[in-house]
């Protein structure tokens, strides 16, 4: 797809600009603009052409929203549309009449072949901040040759720092070591920390109950005495308050009685005392200002009666000037009246003199000048002059040239004939294109070889990382392994085993000790409470029944006592009737025990059911541990026979899931060996059958076959190449030889035509010079040079016959008339003003009538003078008038608000407001006081408290009061301190919400944990797939991105690279090197700023070359890519952007006009250049310059 036409109808700054976008072989088109000309608007229009207008575009400065308009003309192949875009939410593509298009934005897509905006500016837009961006990247990529390719193929900048970013926040979730740093880890402890505690939060109901009685008691103490103090502080705020405003209430009253003792005051302002006494002063220096201003006036206007000057004689001042100038200018001409005289007559002797010259007689200046010739026949007999060389010169060089061509034809002839006959060379040239034509066989079976010994070391380091090894590769590709899939399940069921059975192992753990803790309250409690249990109640009794029963056996039946109760009560029965009694008064006494202590005893009996039950958990638990104990065995025989099929011991699912993957790796390797093996050898091949054709070619050429059948592939072909090559060159020697020939016989004929034509030339120039000569006035028969030197004569004639005019009319003529008419004018001047100087001389007469306006003149600048005086005084005696009546009306002012006749009544109003003034003044700053004081009582409410109120009682209380808060305080602070420790002991039993919280802890900890997790699979997730995206990527573009991108970049450097290699280190691992002219090798990292930016450029390009060869092409806009570029570097960045040019449209946009020059002296007629401007800065309305 192309763009044929861009249509800026309404966008920007542009109102109806078409660029015309023409097709040629070299597609490529320069936009230029100088800076404000709309280089950046015209740039942007074609992705919102494209895409669509965003819907906060800035491009509306000049046109709304609802009037902008891109169109365009799309190209591609035989199909073409015209298509107007306007701004909106829908139907945004126009037809030429401004309608909707059916089907939408749809009508574009087989032009955009699915390209969206991003795609667009990603792939096929480039400006000089992405091409630095780009070098940047590729210097800090190193060695990363995957990052280089897909970053400069996919056109996505930062891959390094987003592998690095992906990998740093991965690592900070999670790790195969335990790390505090990780979120991870934090939230495993914060879990196990909150079961921890959730484990911990058990007691009894009657320590929780007799710790929360506590704490309500050291609350409820603490809380009566904290109101006793707050009352005491309470008194002891209102009695400072007392103390503080007492004597600002005493004086307020004071000042209440002084403004009522005042009475009735008029209120004056603030100012009146400064107003009356300025208003006096006023009236007193205007009244003295205005006696003295009026002498001054009166003398003035007595000066002025008395003055006259000449009122005519000023009226004409400007007439008496003029007269006085041309008085000046008629003297001075007068003076050079004699020497104009003198030229003249000398002009008159040099018009004879050259008239004698040329032969002319006679004194008559005036018949002289008539006899001259006229100037049109002089100047034919010059341009013959002129022509009569030119024509010798043709006559004579045209001999020379004619007599030059035969003999090189001469020449020519015999050099042909010591030629001989050129071999046919059909033959070997068939044999040498189609050996070309095979490629760089040779290079291809090296790169073959070295991706075979590539292969091979593979498949060694893959064979040595695999882990349990194999014997051989063969027998790993032979045995049968389990798949992957099966091996991921096998996995999942492990690890839920493993962690049903550490959770089981976790809960026996937490039982036993449950149990152990059980035992131990059960313990505790039997001893504390004294409680008597059943059991020990039935062995009482049991021993009180057995000694009944010997006492019966000796004493009442007479009976024997067996022998094994003699043995079990030896002791007892030595005094048989002594031990009966006191156990059976232990027996009642026990029984007697139990039944007082029967609450203690149902805690005992409920703490033995809850041991019974915890005894009863574990033993479930521990038989839930032997099934999964069972259940790991059933897993690990599952897991062995899974593997019967290989000869390798397993490990654990992780690691076997990795030996798959090496596996897989080691089998993939194994085919790109065998693959290579299998190019290699048909590379061989085709080397053998391309150097039998030459050896065959280059034996028939009597080249000796056995010297040759050694000779590499190479050798052969520049061999035969050479062998071409002398042969053409000795074919187009001879060929050079004819075909000079052939043009030396033709620039014979046509020499000797030249010879023609000059000879008809000079015959026709003699002819019209005779003519010329004899309309002139000359001899025909004399000399053209003496004829060129009368002509000179002539025109010197001429010259002097103007001069002599000039000087009689223009000069002398001219002096004497000016004299006549100045006396004139003088004389009636002299009637108008001044008569009595008629009949003077007129140089006199104007000097005097010069004096008599100067005189004038003065007078007349006393009048003013005085006048201006006058207009003065009066003005300042208005302004005293002004100025004593405002004065006088400010004080019958201040006289009318005291409400008084005379000056002093209106002083002692003044003095009796401003004594009300300041005692309000006083008592507005003292209820200030009062109010900031006064802890926000009213005035009433201070005047109360303050009514009855004792000074020095009310000190001694407080002194009294200060004594029982200290007390009290330190009351409150023991209070205090019981109640943090009675609170304290609670909430160490977890009477309050530490349970809840421990609780709430743990899902929040199992939240984050499960948080985490997802985050860490999406993170990794997002880094693996995108090492993989560009380890694909290189695997499948490097050979053939490489070779292109190191063409383009020989191109762009000028030869100081000639192409890109990827070498190995120790390690196997790939670098980027750039190859010198002179075979030296330069890593990335080595190479300049410049340079990684020109290598960008390249692998930029070639990307953009190899995806035109699978896609349809689209225009490639540039934005000033070589503003930070040489010349040099300019120039061959063009030459690039011209083989792009050959593939798909490229439209580089520049504000440099000097780019525009390198381009067009780079490529020629090639570039089509279109301004946006023209020469003055003004937008173009149109038109382009190639």
């Amino acid at each position: 797809m192309r763009l044929r036409r861009l249509d800026l109808l309404r966008y920007g700054r542009f109102t109806g600009r078409s660029i015309d976008l023409p097709a040629s072989g070299c597609d490529l088109h320069i936009i230029f603009g100088p800076n404000e000309a709309g280089k950046s608007t015209a740039l942007a229009s074609i992705e919102d052409l494209l895409f669509g207008i965003p819907a906060q575009s800035s491009f509306n400065f000049l046109h709304d929203y609802k009037d902008m308009r891109i169109g365009a003309v799309l190209e591609d192949g035989d199909s073409s549309l015209e298509f107007l875009r306007r701004k909106g939410n829908k139907d945004t593509l126009l037809g030429p009449d401004d309608l909707p298009l059916p089907g939408g934005d749809g009508v574009l897509q087989p032009f955009l072949a699915g390209a969206d905006r991003s795609f667009f500016e990603r792939m096929f837009s480039l400006d000089h901040v992405r091409l630095e961006q780009g070098g940047r990247e590729i210097l800090d990529a190193r060695d990363e040759i995957g990052q280089m390719l897909f970053s400069a193929g996919a056109g996505i900048g930062g891959l390094r720092n987003r592998l690095l970013a992906l990998e740093e926040e991965a690592d900070g979730l999670w790790g195969a070591r335990k790390s505090a740093k990780r979120r991870y880890t934090q939230a495993a402890e914060r879990l196990e920390q909150a079961e921890r505690q959730l484990r911990e939060q058990t007691l009894t109901a009657a320590q929780w109950q007799e710790r929360r009685s506590a704490l309500a008691a050291a609350e409820a103490a603490h809380a009566e005495l904290e109101a006793e103090y707050e009352h005491m502080v309470t008194e002891d705020r209102r009695l400072a308050r007392i103390r503080r405003v007492y004597r600002d209430v005493r004086r307020r009253a004071e000042l209440e009685a002084g403004i009522a003792a005042l009475g009735a005051v008029v209120p004056l302002p603030e100012t009146a005392v400064q107003q009356l006494a300025d208003a006096e002063r006023r009236v007193f220096e205007a009244s003295t200002r205005i006696d003295t201003l009026t002498g001054q006036l009166r003398q003035a206007r007595e000066e002025l009666a008395v003055m006259s000057s000449d009122t005519a004689l000023l009226l004409r001042r400007e007439d008496v000037q003029l007269l006085h100038e041309r008085r000046i200018e008629i003297r001075r001409a007068k003076a050079d009246l004699p020497k104009r005289r003198a030229e003249l007559d000398a002009a008159e002797m040099q018009l004879r003199t050259l008239a004698l010259e040329l032969g002319w007689q006679g004194e008559d200046v005036d018949a002289l000048i008539a006899a001259i010739a006229p100037r049109p026949k002089l100047a034919l007999v010059r341009a013959l002059l002129a022509e009569r060389g030119e024509c010798a010169s043709a006559l004579t060089s045209s001999g020379a040239a004619l007599r030059d061509a035969e003999s090189q034809c001469s020449r020519l002839r015999e050099r042909l004939e010591a030629m001989g006959e050129v071999s046919d060379t059909v033959g070997l040239a068939a044999v040498i294109r189609s050996v070309r034509s095979m490629g760089d066989v040779t290079g291809r079976a090296g790169a073959t070889e070295a991706e075979l010994r590539e292969a091979q070391r593979r498949c060694a380091r893959l064979q040595e990382d695999l882990y349990p090894g194999v014997a051989s590769l063969e027998e790993l590709a032979r045995m049968r392994v389990p798949v992957r899939a099966e091996v991921q399940r096998y996995r999942d069921r492990r690890q839920d085993w493993e962690q049903r059975e550490r959770e089981n192992r976790r809960q026996v753990e937490a039982a036993e000790e449950e149990l152990l803790r059980a035992r131990g309250v059960f313990e505790r409690s039997a001893q504390d409470e004294g409680g008597i249990t059943g059991e020990q109640l039935a062995e009482a009794r049991r021993y009180r029944d057995a000694l009944w029963d010997l006492v019966q056996r000796r004493h009442i039946r007479g009976t024997s006592i067996p022998a094994a109760s003699q043995r079990q009560f030896a002791e007892e029965l030595e005094d048989l009737a002594g031990s009966f009694e006191p156990a059976l008064r232990a027996a009642d006494r026990i029984a007697d025990r139990r039944f007082e202590h029967a609450e203690s005893l149902g805690r005992l009996a409920e703490l033995a059911r809850g041991i019974d039950e915890h005894q009863a958990a574990l033993a479930h638990l521990q038989g839930r541990q032997g099934q999964l104990a069972e259940e790991g065995r059933a897993l690990q025989a599952e897991w062995q026979a899974s593997w019967e099929g290989a000869v390798i011991e397993p490990l654990g699912p992780d690691a076997m899931l990795s030996w798959l993957e090496t596996r897989d790796e080691l089998l993939q390797a194994l085919e790109a060996r065998d693959a290579a093996a299998v190019r290699l050898a048909g590379h061989d091949a085709e080397q053998s059958q391309a150097a039998g054709w030459l050896l065959e070619e280059l034996a028939g050429h009597s080249a000796p076959r056995s010297a040759l059948e050694s000779s590499s592939l190479p050798v052969l072909l520049e061999r035969a190449n050479d062998l071409l090559q002398g042969y053409e060159q000795a074919s187009r020697q001879r060929q050079t030889a004819e075909q000079g020939l052939r043009e030396a016989e033709e620039e014979r004929e046509r020499r000797r035509d030249e010879r023609i034509r000059a000879e008809s030339v000079w015959s026709g120039w003699q002819d019209r010079w005779r003519r010329a000569v004899a309309e002139a006035g000359l001899s025909a028969e004399a000399d053209p040079q003496e004829v060129a030197h009368q002509v000179d004569i002539i025109e010197q004639l001429r010259d002097l016959a103007q001069r002599i005019d000039s000087l009689r009319h223009d000069r002398i003529g001219k002096i004497l008339g000016d004299a006549a008419d100045f006396e004139r004018d003088v004389a009636g001047f002299l009637n108008e003003v001044a008569e009595d100087l008629s009949g003077s001389p007129a140089d006199e007469a104007v000097l005097e009538i010069e004096r008599r306006l100067a005189e004038a003149q003065e007078v007349r600048q006393r009048q003013q003078d005085r006048q201006a005086t006058i207009d003065k005084l009066e003005k300042e005696l208005a302004e005293l008038d002004t100025v004593l009546d405002a004065s006088r009306q400010s004080i019958d002012r201040l006289r009318g608000a005291a409400g008084v006749e005379t000056v002093e009544a209106l002083r002692e109003a003044i003095e009796r407001s401003d004594t009300l003034r300041q005692i309000c003044a006083e008592r507005d700053a003292t209820e200030r006081r009062l109010e900031q004081e006064g802890d926000g009582l009213t005035m009433a409410e201070l005047e109360q408290e303050c009514a009855a109120a004792d000074v020095d009682r009310i000190a001694a209380r407080q002194e009294t009061l200060v004594a029982q808060m200290d007390e009290l305080r330190q009351r409150r602070d023991m209070a205090v301190e019981v109640r943090s420790h009675a609170r304290t002991a609670f909430e160490a039993m977890g009477g309050g919400d530490a349970a809840a919280r421990a609780a709430a802890g743990r899902q929040e900890a199992l939240a984050e944990l499960r948080a985490v997790a997802e985050r860490y699979v999406r993170v990794r997730s997002a880094a693996v797939l995108l090492k993989w995206a560009i380890d694909r990527y290189r695997r499948e573009k490097q050979a053939p991105l490489l070779e292109r991108a190191g063409a383009l970049f020989a191109t762009l450097t000028h030869g100081a690279f000639s192409a890109l290699r990827v070498e190995y280190d120790d390690r196997d691992q790939p670098h980027l090197t750039g190859l010198r002219a002179n075979a030296e090798q330069v890593p990335v990292p080595g190479l300049s700023t410049g340079t990684a930016d020109q290598l960008f450029l390249a692998l930029r390009l070639a990307s953009i070359e190899d995806y035109l060869e699978r896609a349809p092409g689209m225009p490639f806009v540039a934005d000033d890519l070589f503003i930070n570029f040489d010349d040099a570097r300019s120039s061959a960045g063009f030459d690039v952007l011209g083989q792009l040019a050959t593939k798909t449209q490229v439209l580089f946009f520049t504000h440099h006009r000097h780019l525009v020059e390198i381009a067009q002296a780079r490529l020629g007629s090639a570039v089509h250049v279109e301004y946006l401007a023209d020469d003055a800065g003004t937008v173009a309305s149109g038109g382009h310059r190639r």
